[in-house]
C-alpha cells in the first residue's frame, strides 16, 4: 500500500478526530488529559494555516499535521506544528512524510525557523525523528510533563532554521 500527503478535506474530520483523541488517551504525547469533541477539533482546525493529511491508497487517513505560527506579532515567522499518526500506522515512515512534507510546507509559508516547544522525552520515535532531520535541542523542561504512570518525565524544546 502506498500512502500520499494531500490537504485537508472536510470529510477527514471524523480521522482527525478520532486520531486526536486516541493521541490525548495514550497520554504519552499530547498535554491535555480529556478529549476532544468533533467541534473543538473543527474549530482548531479553521484556525491553522494549513492542514495535510497522510492518506492510504484505500482512503484511510493514517495520520495529519497542522501548521500555524509559534507566536504572534514578532514571533510569526517562527512555524510550529502538531502532529499524530493512527496508532496501527507507525512505524511505517508515516510520521517522516509528515514531517518533511511539514518543513517543505513552512519554507512555503516564508517561515525562517520551525519550534517545538513540548516534545516528550521518552517519546524515543519522535525525539529520533526531529534530531535525524536536523532539529536541534534548544532546551529541556526538567519534569514538565506528567506520563500516564504520575512519572514527571523532561520536555525537549526543538529549532530547525529553514
Amino acid at each position: 500500500m502506498s500512502t500520499h500527503i494531500r490537504a485537508f478535506q472536510e470529510q477527514d474530520l471524523d480521522a482527525i478526530h478520532r486520531i486526536w483523541n486516541q493521541v490525548i488517551q495514550e497520554g504519552e504525547s499530547f498535554h491535555w488529559t480529556e478529549p476532544f469533541s468533533r467541534q473543538r477539533i473543527d474549530e482548531i482546525i479553521k484556525r491553522q494555516l494549513a492542514v495535510y493529511c497522510a492518506v492510504h491508497d484505500t482512503g484511510v487517513v493514517a495520520g495529519f499535521y497542522i501548521l500555524h505560527d509559534n507566536a504572534s506579532g514578532r514571533g510569526s515567522h517562527v512555524a510550529n506544528a502538531l502532529y499524530a499518526v493512527h496508532k496501527d500506522y507507525r512505524r511505517q515512515g508515516i510520521g517522516r512524510m509528515l514531517a518533511q512534507h511539514s518543513i517543505e510546507s513552512s519554507k512555503q509559508h516564508s517561515y525562517r525557523a520551525m519550534q517545538f516547544n513540548s516534545v516528550v522525552s521518552t517519546n524515543i520515535g519522535s525525539v529520533q525523528l526531529w534530531e535525524s532531520l536536523g532539529f536541534r535541542r534548544a532546551g529541556t523542561l526538567e519534569g514538565a510533563f506528567r506520563n500516564p504512570k504520575d512519572e514527571f518525565v523532561d520536555v525537549y524544546v526543538y529549532m530547525l532554521k529553514l
